[in-house]
């Protein structure tokens, strides 16, 4: 994303050096002879050039580090001063070589040209172009701090997935240490790939449908270990491509709360249903769990995954998902829908 804002940003200050090469250019060619046009065009694009440049490149992005746009601006006045200067005393030089017959005469110039004149000409001209430029530089630096917080956010948001499941996961597997379980090695070895994969995979933008389905199926695993024969798993995959990419660790929250609420009674097993498809750019996830019908007491920091998932949502997937959540008094189901 850092370079697609780089690059976009490199394109539009194309676009604006072309018109006004293109102006230069226009205002010039009508009056003169086509190699001084060629010339006066290219000094006064030159002087333009490397003014605005050491303005918007050098002085602002400086400013803006340092705080100091008061600063800025006296030398963005003193620049604009110096360019208008500049191009006041090209254009004397031309006049002066049409006098000397260096050049045809041409209706560009005058004899009452002079210095100041020029110079009060080009003053308005210089504000115009250098202010585009620093507005263009501006919103680029807005745009690039902007995506710096959102990938911080969403660091932060995916750093928090799951950490009481770690300490469950580690519980456990003391359990079945401690009874000389086989089932201690299985859950350890699982349990190793998913921390590899949230610790390495889950700083990338992207991972593949196989990686992030494979993930899930052994956070399932795992969970189906711990919960023994308690509660029915029904898990549906339907994938389309394996290939296709999508954000890490994202569908996992749905997965989890499932485990986390799903109904404890003795009298009767609960039950998982996880329901994945993909097909096209589509994917479609359907979890569903049964409830106690008697509530657990909620604790501080449940909820906290479905809120990050719905924040994680709206800083990738911003108008390509659906979150759609049904809550009875004996089952909860979860449907989300994303366009990857």
């Amino acid at each position: 994303m850092k370079n697609y804002i780089s690059d976009s940003f490199k394109n539009i200050a194309t676009i604006f050096w072309i018109l006004i090469a293109v102006i230069l250019w226009y205002q010039v060619q009508n009056h003169v002879t086509l190699e001084e046009a060629i010339l006066i065009t290219t000094f006064l694009f030159l002087a333009i050039l490397l003014v605005n440049t050491y303005i918007s490149v050098f002085l602002l992005p400086k400013a803006l580090k340092e705080k100091k746009m008061n600063t800025f601006w006296i030398c963005f006045i003193l620049s604009i001063l110096v360019q208008a200067s500049v191009m006041a005393i090209l254009l004397l030089g031309f006049n002066r070589l049409e006098e000397l017959s260096f050049f045809p005469s041409s209706s560009l110039f005058s004899r009452e040209d002079s210095f100041w004149s020029n110079f009060k000409n080009q003053i308005p001209a210089s504000i115009i172009i250098n202010l585009a430029f620093v507005g263009l530089r501006f919103y680029h630096e807005h745009i690039k701090l902007e995506k710096a917080h959102l990938e911080f956010l969403l660091h932060s948001l995916q750093m928090q997935i799951n950490p009481h499941f770690m300490f469950n996961v580690l519980n456990h597997i003391h359990y079945f240490v401690k009874q000389k379980d086989d089932m201690a090695s299985v859950l350890l070895l699982n349990y190793s790939d998913i921390l590899r994969y949230q610790l390495y995979s889950g700083k990338k933008a992207t991972v593949t449908i196989q990686e992030e389905v494979d993930f899930l199926k052994k956070y399932i695993n795992i969970e189906s270990i711990r919960w023994e024969d308690k509660i029915d798993i029904n898990c549906t995959w339907e994938i389309e491509d394996f290939e296709k990419r999508v954000s890490p660790l994202l569908l996992i929250p749905l997965i989890e709360n499932a485990f986390k609420h799903v109904s404890r009674c003795s009298d009767r097993k609960g039950y998982i249903s996880v329901i994945f498809k993909q097909k096209d750019d589509m994917i479609n996830l359907e979890v569903e769990n049964s409830k106690s019908s008697n509530p657990i007491q909620k604790k501080f920091g449940i909820g906290l995954g479905l809120e990050n998932l719905k924040s994680r949502l709206n800083i990738i997937y911003s108008n390509k998902h659906s979150l759609s959540i049904d809550e009875t008094d004996i089952v909860y189901n979860s449907k989300l829908l994303i366009q990857i």
